[in-house]
Parts: C-alpha cells; structure tokens; sequence
C-alpha cells in the first residue's frame, strides 16, 4: 500500500514540474530549460525508488542517497544555462540573475559536503 502511495506522491512531483515549466528567482518567472526539466524528473524517480528499495540493502540505500545530492547539486547549476536561454529576460535582468543562481548555488555546497560525508560515514560505520 506505501509503494502505491509513494507512486503517487513521485507523479504528482513529475506532473508538476511538467505543468509549470517555470522556475521562480529574484521574483522573476524564468522557463526551464529540457535538461533542468530532466533532472527534477529524476530526483522524483530517486525519491520514488529510495523509498521502495531502502530497506533490502545498504548499498542500494547509498546509491540512492548519493545520486539525490548528485541530482540536487547539478538543479542548482542547470539554473545558470536555464536563465541564459530564456530570450524574453533583458541582459541586465539576465546578469543579475546569474549572479544570484551562482550564490544560491555555491552556498548549497557546504550543505551537499556536509550530506555527502554523512551518507559516506552511515555506510562506512567509521
């Protein structure tokens, strides 16, 4: 019953990123490019499987939990092309847009590290 209730909360997830083809920054709508579109689609099949696949072995665990932050940190970036092939934003709004999903990106990094190590260490059980 949890596998059909964890399958539909994953296409909920997928079905909204595909009605909304908008992302949100610096109160600005912004179109999502068909590769950022791709990798929120697959951090819902992760999301989708982990929950499945999480009890039968540690190292299937693990694998999921490494490609989620994979996933997240390469959304993070997949923001900066995505603000560079919307042709309806001006070039200042454009700057200042990238500006703004390179700082959103790189604070996320210490975070990621930090998730990183502790999917690492709960596999290594140092």
């Amino acid at each position: 019953m949890i596998v059909v209730f964890a399958g539909f909360l994953a296409f909920l997830f997928c079905l909204y990123f595909i009605k909304n083809p908008y992302f949100t920054l610096q109160h600005i709508k912004i179109k999502r490019s068909k590769s950022l579109l791709i990798t929120e689609l697959s951090i819902g099949v992760i999301i989708f499987l982990y929950i499945i696949f999480a009890g039968y072995s540690r190292l299937v665990r693990f694998l999921l939990e490494l490609t989620s932050v994979i996933l997240f940190l390469l959304e993070m970036w997949l923001r900066v092309p995505a603000i560079e092939s919307d042709f309806s934003l001006s070039p200042d709004v454009k700057a200042m847009l990238n500006k703004k999903a390179k700082k959103d990106f790189y604070s996320t990094l210490p975070m990621l590290f930090l998730l990183t190590c502790m999917f690492v260490f709960n596999f290594i059980k140092i």
